[in-house]
């Protein structure tokens, strides 16, 4: 699986650095699992042979109307067996010579990045996984019982000889009972890049069934999509492997692979398509504390790209409309209106409105607070307003301003000494 697993938590912060592709809008919407994914999700295992075969070629990716052509193909590799394989029933034997008919008919060439099993009956490529689920294949058509393992980065078959459970390392021909064989030894790091674990490293091997081991198809799809900045290609296979495995690694996999695709979305300043997005995604999955931070993240950085394009109102839309807004930090959400109100008064006070600055920075401490912040600018606007009015020889004018101000304002010097020289001036 080329350390797909282990990449995933990573590859969140390595797509917010990903340039985007100029590409046609469409509406973000949460795909369906495929219909077989919510089959197999209930069934019990060992699974119909037939339900394997379409297993591996949709999870591949393959389409409704190509899946005859390759079912056919995969269902010949499997009769060819079978005819090599009748008459002898010692399962040792047929474990081993599923492994040699899998690398003497079909596979070519490892490729750590090729775990689709269409493209392994095209071309003969393969990597652990996709080899691993062809084995499951041809072994469950003869009668074994077959299970898996999955490492940190890598994965692989087991088979049930009599009492004992064998590993088979499908990516060597020589994987069958691996530890005991030198040829497998000194090829197998060579071909895969990857250590071998035995049986006794239980704390690295985690056992797998069928659906586990199909799922990892879904979960090295999403992983390299990722990798290759295509976030919507990454959904369908998430939802899917969620479906049909359910346990905590197809729920990184989902959180991971729904997280990227709407900071995709927001990165090309779809924010509020994100947003629904991640909404449908709660209505559907439940609530997770990662898509959750999402979200905040996503609200935030709409409301400064609306304040950076100048329209403060929406701005302020985004950080008080309910419920949307009840998710933000509150002293994200407060600092940012806090700077709303700054730019709101900043545009008076560059006409030299400080009057109307003082009635903006005012409604703003009556909305959210004496912030600090606020009354800094509430201050500075009221001294130019008085200037202004005191230049103009309106002392009552000033006064009543400056008696108003200081009432909102007890603590400041500033107003105390205006309204000491509107005083004198009266006199």
């Amino acid at each position: 699986m080329r350390k797909a697993i282990a990449r995933l938590a990573a590859i969140l912060a390595l797509a917010l650095l990903v340039t985007l592709p100029l590409i046609a809008q469409t509406k973000a919407t949460v795909p369906s699992p495929h219909p077989l994914a919510v089959k197999l999700s209930t069934a019990s295992e060992p699974l119909p042979l037939d339900d394997l075969v379409d297993a591996a070629l949709v999870f591949s990716g393959v389409s409704d109307s190509s899946l005859p052509a390759y079912r056919r193909k995969l269902l010949d590799l499997v009769a060819g067996f079978q005819q090599q394989a009748a008459g002898n029933p010692d399962p040792a034997t047929l474990a081993v010579r599923a492994l040699a008919h899998l690398h003497a008919r079909l596979l070519r060439r490892y490729d750590v990045r090729q775990a689709r099993v269409d493209l392994l009956l095209d071309e003969g490529i393969f990597n652990c996984v996709s080899s691993s689920v062809l084995y499951l294949v041809l072994a469950r058509s003869v009668g074994l019982t077959v299970g898996g393992v999955r490492t940190t980065d890598h994965a692989f078959c087991t088979v049930k000889v009599g009492d004992s459970t064998v590993d088979v390392e499908t990516t060597n021909a020589y994987g069958y009972d691996p530890g005991s064989r030198k040829e497998f030894t000194d090829s197998f790091g060579r071909v895969t890049g990857f250590a071998y674990v035995p049986p006794s490293n239980y704390r690295d091997r985690t056992p797998i069934g069928e659906r586990d081991l199909l799922s990892l198809i879904l979960y090295d799809r999403v992983s390299f999509a990722i990798e290759r900045g295509d976030h919507a290609s990454a959904l369908e296979p998430a939802v899917t492997g969620w479906v049909l495995s359910g346990d905590a690694l197809s729920r990184t996999t989902l959180v991971t692979a729904l997280s990227n695709y709407a900071v995709w979305l927001g990165q090309a300043g779809r924010f509020a398509e994100a947003l629904l997005f991640l909404e449908e995604v709660e209505r559907s999955y439940g609530t997770d504390s990662d898509l959750t931070q999402r979200r905040r993240e996503l609200l935030h950085n709409q409301a400064v790209a609306l304040v950076e394009a100048g329209d403060l109102d929406a701005a302020e839309a985004v950080l008080t409309s309910q419920p949307r807004a009840d998710i933000l930090d509150p002293t994200d959400r407060r600092e940012l209106l806090v700077w709303i109100i700054q730019l709101r008064a900043d545009r008076s006070a560059r006409k030299a409105d400080y009057t109307a600055a003082v009635s903006v920075i005012t409604d703003g401490i009556s909305r959210i607070g004496a912030e600090p912040q606020l009354l800094a600018a509430f201050e500075v606007y009221t001294h130019n307003a008085f200037a202004q009015l005191y230049n103009a020889r309106r002392f009552e004018d000033a006064k009543t301003l400056l008696e108003a101000a200081l009432a909102r304002y007890p603590a400041s010097r500033v107003i105390r000494q205006d309204l000491d020289a509107v005083a004198k001036a009266l006199k």
